[in-house]
């Protein structure tokens, strides 16, 4: 699945010098292309054609390297009809397309790059069938996230690098893993950054390396994931909750200055559903006192706050890359960012047994570091968060310009000095009707999610906290009518837009009779 479902020519990078030119393909129109298998046509004889079938999941880039040849690309809607001539050019073809080559000159050499292997069940033949194929394709779900949608864009590269991993030698720490934590500090804009086995671990040990335990308390919001509160628990210190705002979901300022006291050793503002918090006014909120600013950071992966990303805004930053996130790895993973190298270097020692070297234990540590394998996948995603992010904000744009004054529909809110990478894309349903709503878009086909559903002092494990319903209005009142709606870098436009279509239906056609239930008034 590409971020661009239609069939397109588009340059090569052709590199020339005084001993000829270079043809490189590679990275297609700035989007990641993994390959399986290369094949050619030559020698073709007057009249000849190739193709007249179709692919289910195989992408293709068809490159002619002398000579011509004419391509007619159908589904059961639309038709293209390309001239290759040139070397400097290429035709990129995504799954789901039939495909005709004809009109081939006597001299021509057309190369193909295939994204997979030969799967004689990944064809189809027959136009026919192709057609009752595709317009089944276009009914079908949409789903809220598709993990394995990432798989046709850089699947193989994952693989290929977790397998010279496995083969190398280094299965803990190792090449990958410093590779990894240079290029993402370099792109947070830190000194440092130190890989962790996962995002709770990347919170909690940042909050000890600070030294921020027994006695002290930490600031945050009632309206994140439970993993922000309890890293402070792990930490041995005590979490003290605050509202948020309404508009945004984001920690309230105004809360955090009331809540600050003497025993106050830290605040976490989580940079929730990828919308920066305003971290300029949380500094001077602190001012002069020593109480360490940790940005939450798992959902906010390249995320700007006034030109700056996130991960570079605090005194350190924890970050997950579970696989959800707008930057994900294989399995569990996180990295601490920060500015100071000698917090990263205890959070390192920390997350080593509290060792620097073998069998002399320096401090009570504990085992989290990031696995090189997981290193290598990130090491593969990394320089495709920029376009995936960029996907992901051409998608809430839609959101945005077409779910706007709907009856019974609030969008989320963009501080004019944010630039949110769009992990989550929550709108606000009346909570009387939020499970109608909810229903009619999974009759229709379209997942949806909620992010979250119970604020953190109404979970049962923090319980002893005393602190009942209405404690936290705003946070309450937000469990209880967010809606997340699908928004990933592997949707399409026509499935935004799709989601768009239904939304909008629901919310322009519904009225509460007195009865009770709602009905459509189509």
């Amino acid at each position: 699945m590409t971020s661009n479902q239609i069939p397109r020519l588009v340059p090569i990078q052709m590199i020339a010098d005084e001993s000829g030119t270079l043809g490189v393909v590679e990275d297609i129109g700035g989007e990641p292309i993994s390959f399986e298998r290369f094949y050619f046509f030559a020698s073709l004889q007057p009249g000849a054609r190739r193709g007249g079938h179709a692919h289910k999941k195989l992408r293709q880039v068809f490159v002619v390297f002398r000579g011509s040849v004419k391509i007619d690309i159908k589904s059961s809607t639309e038709s293209y009809s390309f001239h290759l001539i040139s070397n400097d050019q290429a035709l990129v073809l995504p799954a789901g397309y039939w495909r005709d080559l004809y009109d081939f000159s006597p001299d021509a050499l057309v190369g193909v790059i295939a994204s997979d292997k030969f799967d004689e069940a990944d064809y189809i033949r027959d136009w026919d069938a192709f057609v009752d194929w595709d317009r089944a394709q276009r009914h079908t779900d949409i789903p809220y996230l598709d993990l394995s949608r990432y798989s046709s864009i850089i699947g193989t590269r994952v693989i290929n690098a977790i397998s010279e991993v496995v083969s190398s030698g280094p299965l803990i720490g190792g090449p990958e893993v410093e590779r990894f934590e240079a290029a993402f500090a370099a792109y947070c804009g830190v000194s440092d950054a130190v890989g962790i086995g996962n995002g709770l671990q990347a919170l909690t040990l940042a909050l000890r390396a600070a030294d921020i335990g027994e006695g002290r308390e930490v600031i945050l919001p009632a309206n994140t994931f439970i993993a922000t509160a309890l890293a402070v628990i792990e930490a041995g210190a005590k979490p003290v909750l605050v509202d948020v705002e309404e508009t945004t979901g984001l920690i309230d300022m105004t809360a955090v200055e009331m809540a600050i006291n003497d025993s106050t050793g830290a605040i976490i503002p989580v940079h929730l559903y990828g919308h920066p918090c305003d971290m300029d006014r949380l500094s001077e909120i602190v001012g002069t006192r020593p109480i360490l600013i940790l940005e939450d950071a798992a959902q906010a992966h390249g995320a700007l706050y006034k030109g700056r990303r996130c991960g570079a805004l605090g005194h350190a930053a924890a970050f997950s890359f579970y696989p959800t996130k707008n930057l994900g790895a294989v399995g569990d993973a996180g990295c601490v960012t920060t500015n100071d190298p000698a917090l990263a270097a205890r959070i390192r020692l920390l997350g080593n047994y509290g060792t620097r070297r073998k069998y002399e234990h320096l401090e009570i540590g504990t085992n989290s570091r990031l696995d090189p394998v997981q290193a290598a996948a990130l090491n593969v995603k990394l320089p495709y968060l920029e376009n995936f992010n960029a996907r992901r904000v051409e998608h809430a744009d839609i959101y945005l310009r077409r779910l706007q004054n709907l009856p019974g529909l609030s969008l989320p809110h963009v501080h004019e000095w944010a630039r949110p990478v769009w992990h989550v894309f929550p709108v606000r349903v009346a909570a009387d009707i939020r499970q109608d709503f909810l229903s009619y878009l999974a009759s229709n086909g379209i997942g949806t999610n909620i992010h979250y559903p119970t604020p953190i002092h109404l979970q049962p494990c923090f319980s002893s906290m005393g602190l009942g319903q209405g404690s936290f209005p705003i946070s309450e009142k937000l469990s209880e009518q967010l809606v997340s709606l699908p928004l990933d870098a592997t949707h399409t436009t026509a499935e935004i837009e799709r989601v768009v279509e239904v939304v909008r239906t629901f919310c322009l056609g519904v009225r509460r009779s007195e009865s009770g239930p709602l009905v459509l008034t189509m």
